[in-house]
């Protein structure tokens, strides 16, 4: 009977592929059994920064003096226009979750060969306004925490929360980020975080204003070590 429903299962499979062909949303060839979202030629040609293996990087830099991160890394460059870049943006606005899933497990599985997750304790989702979560259908930076936790087996809290909406960052430049950013995060429950590493999950870093609140907020619980995280680190800030 196993061998039957398995056999119908691979049958429907092949069919559903006829169908709706899965293919690289980079290059756009067909995609093997084994791989998933890319093919792997444009898994290897993922313009990666390897910011993590550098203890004081770009984004060290960015955040400033205006607070203490531990460990940073921005996983890919992100560049406007790129094929790579249109990821993100297909997974945050276009209801496509699972490629943030799917790049989050990949980040994971390469820096933890890096051990870049060594003494982390816990995974925190950059926070979304419950209205805008509620448009948008889901939080992308939760749903990169659970494919990053795929590969650790971290736990994911939602431990930080959005008390106020601050718009499109997007549209701001720099110091218009920080001035929407502030005031707008607060700490759950400060027994969550208190003396543990968190390490703080973003899809994107440009200016660093939402990791500096996100931190800040997270610094009054009195945790550990703070580091960051982000699948993809923009390489021009306006």
């Amino acid at each position: 009977m196993a061998t039957k429903v398995n056999g119908m299962r691979t049958i429907l499979q092949g069919l559903t592929h006829i169908i709706a062909p899965r293919v690289c949303r980079v290059c756009r060839q067909s995609l093997s059994a084994n791989e998933d979202i890319l093919c792997l030629g444009c898994q290897i040609d993922i313009p990666r920064t390897l910011t993590h293996r550098n203890p004081f990087n770009d984004i060290h830099r960015r955040l400033g003096h205006q607070c203490k991160v531990d460990r940073a890394a921005g996983w890919f460059s992100y560049r406007r226009g790129n094929e790579f870049a249109q990821l993100l943006i297909d997974a945050k606005y276009s209801g496509m979750p699972d490629i943030d899933r799917r790049l989050a497990r990949m980040c994971a599985e390469e820096l933890d060969g890096d051990d870049f997750f060594d003494g982390i304790d816990l995974l925190v989702p950059m926070p979304m306004h419950w209205w805008k979560k509620m448009k948008r259908g889901y939080n992308q930076a939760e749903v990169i925490c659970r494919g990053i936790s795929d590969v650790t087996g971290l736990p994911v809290s939602d431990a930080l929360k959005a008390v106020r909406p601050h718009g499109v960052q997007s549209r701001h430049n720099r110091q218009q980020r920080f001035d929407a950013i502030s005031g707008t995060m607060e700490v759950r429950d400060d027994t969550a975080i208190a003396g543990k590493h968190v390490l703080i999950v973003d899809d994107i870093i440009t200016t660093g204003a939402s990791c500096i609140e996100a931190v800040k907020a997270l610094q009054s619980a009195s945790p550990a070590a703070v580091s960051v995280l982000s699948l993809a680190l923009t390489m021009e800030q306006r």
